[in-house]
Parts: structure tokens; C-alpha cells; sequence
């Protein structure tokens, strides 16, 4: 299930939506979340009118409130054997509210995973600075699973969470798809690759070979996997001759790979990864 705080966030979760998930829309701004239209589950913080970039007062104003957001996420995600809090890092309520909402439940026992955006070069010096604020926080959070991050700097933001979101549900779907005498992934697998810590990739690819898998994991809408090559998973559906030991040469070789074959296209997820330092720097 999904968490989307602030109002980036709900143009990922409405898609994510779109395709059977139960999302959760979280904003400090009731014009925000009235922008939400046809969404089942909505829930404004009290007290909050927005944050106008202003991190700390996302984060008091979660901390606040937290016990009902909690029970509000109780309702509305019960039985979710993970949950996904999704935010951009350079705005105010998803900066400063996301990071800390995430930490918050996992100091409850919650398995927590993270999918947030990196604002694009030209966005202004504030939303530079709340990004790289907030990922320093983020980095801090020890307990967290799968980190994924959307790089504005990519292409257009609509389409590129079109394809974040077509790739990650193409993943999350392989246990109930693809079947395979030679192995296949199961749902405890696939929940393991989303648990490991540090930045997370997803990519589908209908493309011959491993090339195409490996050119939409290093080219798609996430943010670029540093060269230091430390990867703890790689999950993947392989389809039209695809294979898992090319993608091991070309990202790292991992603590533990989970494969099955696919008779449509190839789509995968690598975890574990170290967070884009490079890109953060710029």
C-alpha cells in the first residue's frame, strides 16, 4: 500500500491507484488534496495550510499529528505486508513530512519503503537545497527498504512517473504472472528485493536480448545507479533470450539473484544500491 504526502506525490499515487492500490493522499494543504479528484482516501493534517517549502513545519505538524495518520494508514492499508511513503524531496510538505513520517513508522515495527523525486537542475535554489536536506535525512534513516527515486532531470514529469509507475507494478505483479519450470519468483522473494536498503531500481523492457532490460534500468525515469557497483538484489522476468548474468556485469554482482522466464517482456528490480551521491552533489 501507499502513503503520497504533499501534492507531487499524488500525481504518482493516483496511478498507482489507477492500477488496484490502495494509496493514501496525506497534505498539509486542503486545496491540494481537493485537486485529488475521484480518490478514494484522503486525509489533511490538521492545522496545516500548506507549507510553502518551509521543511520544519511539515515535520512538526507530522510528528503532531501522527497518531491519527497512523490509525487513518490502520484503515485504510490493513493487511499491507509493506507500506511505500512517496514524496519529493525538493517541495515542503513531502520534504520535511515524508522522511519523518517514514521513520516514524518503522520506530512502529512497519516495513517502510520509500519513493520520492529529485528536482531537475533548473527548479529553483529552495527546492535544491529542501532536496538535498532531505536525503540527508533520508540516508540517516537506517531502517527503511527499497528507495526510489524519480530524476525530474530525465524528461517531462508526467511521463516519467507514467513509466516509474508502469515499470514498479510490473515488477510487483511477476509472482502472480510468470511461471516457469526453471525457477520462479515468489511474493516473499519479491518483498525481500523491496526490503533491502539504499536506492532501488524497477525497468520493463519488450526489447531481444539484455540489452534493452539493461538500457531502460540505466536510462529510465530513476535516478543513475552509482559506479561503485554494490547491489544486494536482482529480481527479474526474463523474456527473448535476456539474461540474469548480463545484468550482473553490467550493475554488480549481488548477495542473492531470484529469476523466472517470461513469455512477454523482460522487467526487473536491482535493490540494495547506494544512493546517487553524484547526482546529489550537483
Amino acid at each position: 500500500a501507499f502513503v503520497a504526502v504533499g501534492q507531487a506525490a499524488g500525481n504518482i499515487g493516483r496511478l498507482l491507484e489507477m492500477e488496484g492500490y490502495a494509496v493514501l493522499y496525506v497534505n498539509t494543504s486542503e486545496e491540494d488534496l481537493e485537486t485529488l479528484e475521484g480518490v478514494k482516501f484522503k486525509y489533511h493534517i490538521p492545522g496545516g495550510e500548506g507549507c510553502n517549502k518551509d521543511r520544519h513545519k511539515a515535520k512538526q505538524l507530522v510528528v503532531d499529528d501522527f497518531d491519527s495518520i497512523a490509525a487513518e494508514i490502520d484503515a485504510k492499508a490493513a493487511g499491507a505486508g509493506m507500506l511505500f511513503v512517496i514524496f519529493a524531496s525538493g517541495g515542503g510538505t513531502g520534504s520535511g513530512a515524508g522522511p519523518m513520517l517514514a521513520d516514524l513508522l518503522i520506530d512502529e515495527g512497519r516495513a517502510v519503503g520509500v519513493i520520492t523525486v529529485i528536482p531537475a537542475p533548473e527548479e529553483s535554489v529552495k527546492t535544491q537545497i529542501n532536496a538535498y536536506e532531505c536525503f540527508t535525512e533520508l540516508e540517516a534513516i537506517g531502517g527503511t527498504g527499497a528507495c526510489f527515486i524519480i530524476d525530474n532531470a530525465r524528461g517531462e514529469r508526467m511521463r516519467l512517473n507514467q513509466e516509474f509507475v508502469g515499470a514498479f507494478t510490473g515488477f510487483l505483479g511477476i509472482p502472480g504472472r510468470d511461471r516457469s519450470v526453471e525457477g520462479n519468483i515468489d511474493r516473499a522473494e519479491a518483498m525481500e528485493t523491496l526490503k533491502a536498503h539504499g536506492m532501488a531500481v524497477a525497468a520493463c523492457s519488450s526489447g531481444e536480448g539484455s540489452a534493452g532490460l539493461i538500457q531502460a534500468l540505466s536510462e529510465g525515469p530513476s535516478a543513475p545507479v552509482e559506479a561503485d557497483r554494490a547491489v544486494k538484489y536482482i529480481a527479474a522476468s526474463l523474456a527473448g533470450g535476456a539474461r540474469m548474468e548480463d545484468l550482473e556485469k553490467a550493475f554488480g554482482t549481488p548477495v542473492d539473484n531470484f529469476r523466472t522466464a517470461s513469455g512477454g517482456q523482460s522487467c526487473c528490480c536491482i535493490s540494495g544500491l547506494s544512493y546517487p551521491r553524484g547526482r546529489l552533489e550537483e
